[in-house]
């Protein structure tokens, strides 16, 4: 009995547990996205609206045309482009100072996995007249624009670039002495000027990686070589100052007129030239977490350094490629820390600004700065005012920590809040409940720890 009892190992088992690597590289694969830019989209309105309103924006053009398999294009990404619709206005005179970027992120609500995008809003001028529909030229067949049907039949990654061309391009007009003079320039000159509008245009990235300095610089450029284009081809033909700035934005909105399609040759090889080069774009390589980082020649290095990706450690501290510090700039100390008081409680937060760019950036800052803990909520860096229902997102059970525009409530005067949601207004320095729960709720720091944090940002 003695013996039966008295077992004779002194240990039983020795184990190994953890996952093979065969499944750990699957799970890596799957983490990691093996594309560097998924899309690059172009968003605005086919036809502009003479008059002061929002239009719902649409998606002018997009790259590459064909979805990946593993991330179909969302069709709602235009409305994060364009949060309060496709602005128009008159007379207004365009300038770099109209030029704004923002972030936006967008969730797979059933993997969890979550992509950026890198949006650079702009308005460009248009004359009234120029975007009309073909069911209104009635005298006029519909034709094909051969510009885009070309590019779209072909890859213009394939195509070389070429130098600049000195000589008139097939179907270029060359004015006549005294033709198409005007007796009164001065008032022709008034009359195109009244008829000018703006309108608000979109070039947007979407990734997997939040690398956004640098995609926004590659949003520059971009723009930059498209409204080169277009002073470059108006020029030659002849046209007037202020249609410098239009010709290869109708093409990329696929509204042209008559007189432009006679240009297609001078077209079509500024168009492959601009798409060889978001197609080299596309195709860059992915950078390794501390093995590898890309180099990406987006111009000739005399003009342009190279844009360096390079990712972070796994050991590190995750890659954040925003201003940290922005909620305390705009909140000050107190409100920041009452916020993040409400994130931590697990609150319902709802931020809200004129300022895109610093609406996403703080939510996001929220986010980081809970750091070693990870928020496991819904996370909406900006919640566009024009989406249907986006409103209802506001009503979800759970905690969250959603932006949204100044606009969004005026929108929405229908939607009555949640009682336990907390509203940051980050153009007013304010934090409030908006049925006025006492804030005796929220715990209060220790004087010593608050009059150090008061005085390190101003030191």
């Amino acid at each position: 009995m003695e013996k039966k009892k008295m077992c004779q190992r002194l240990l039983d088992y020795l184990v190994v547990v953890g996952a093979r690597h065969t499944a750990l590289s699957e799970m890596e694969k799957k983490k990691m996205c093996q594309r560097l830019l998924d899309y690059l989209v172009v968003v605005g309105a086919r036809q502009p609206s003479s008059e002061s309103v929002a239009q719902t924006p649409q998606l002018l053009r997009r790259y590459p045309l064909e979805d990946h398999s593993d991330f179909p294009l969302p069709p709602d990404v235009v409305f994060f482009c364009q949060p309060e619709g496709c602005l128009s206005v008159r007379q207004r005179r365009v300038s770099l100072r109209d030029d704004s970027s923002f972030v936006f992120t967008l969730t797979d609500k059933d993997s969890g996995v979550t992509r950026y995008g890198i949006c650079l809003n702009f308005y460009r001028s248009f004359q009234r007249g120029h975007h009309r529909s073909r069911s209104e030229c009635r005298d006029k067949p519909p034709q094909t624009d051969p510009a885009v049907e070309a590019t779209e039949k072909c890859d213009p990654s394939t195509l070389s670039l070429s130098g600049d061309h000195t000589v008139p391009m097939a179907g270029d007009r060359v004015p006549e002495p005294g033709a198409g003079r005007s007796p009164h320039p001065k008032r022709s000159t008034r009359a195109s000027a009244r008829n000018r509008s703006s309108m608000l245009t979109s070039l947007c990235i979407l990734s997997h990686y939040p690398f956004f300095s640098t995609f926004r610089e590659c949003l520059y450029i971009l723009k930059r070589m498209v409204d080169c284009c277009s002073h470059r081809l108006n020029q030659r033909a002849g046209t007037a100052k202020g249609n410098q700035r239009d010709a290869m934005w109708r093409v990329l909105a696929g509204a042209l007129s008559v007189e432009e399609k006679e240009k297609g040759t001078q077209l079509l090889h500024d168009l492959r030239e601009m798409e060889s080069w978001v197609y080299r774009l596309l195709r860059s390589p992915v950078p390794v977490a501390g093995v590898r980082r890309v180099d990406v020649e987006v111009l000739p290095p005399e003009l342009q350094p190279a844009l360096t990706f390079a990712l972070p450690d796994s050991s590190r501290f995750c890659l954040v490629d925003f201003p940290l510090h922005l909620p305390l700039e705009l909140l000050g100390v107190d409100a920041c820390l009452q916020v993040l008081s409400c994130i931590l409680l697990e609150h319902k937060v709802v931020l809200q600004s004129r300022d895109y760019n610093a609406l996403s950036m703080s939510v996001m800052a929220f986010v980081a700065m809970i750091y070693p803990l990870e928020y496991m909520f819904p996370v909406i860096p900006l919640l566009p005012t024009c989406m249907a229902s986006a409103e209802q997102l506001l009503l979800a059970p759970t905690p969250y920590i959603i932006g949204v525009p100044a606009s969004f409530f005026l929108y929405k005067s229908d939607f009555k809040m949640p009682d336990d949601v907390w509203l940051v207004d980050l153009d007013c320095n304010k934090v409030r409940n908006l049925y006025q729960i006492s804030q005796s709720l929220l715990p209060t720091m220790q004087k010593y720890s608050h009059l150090c944090l008061n005085q390190k940002p101003q030191n």
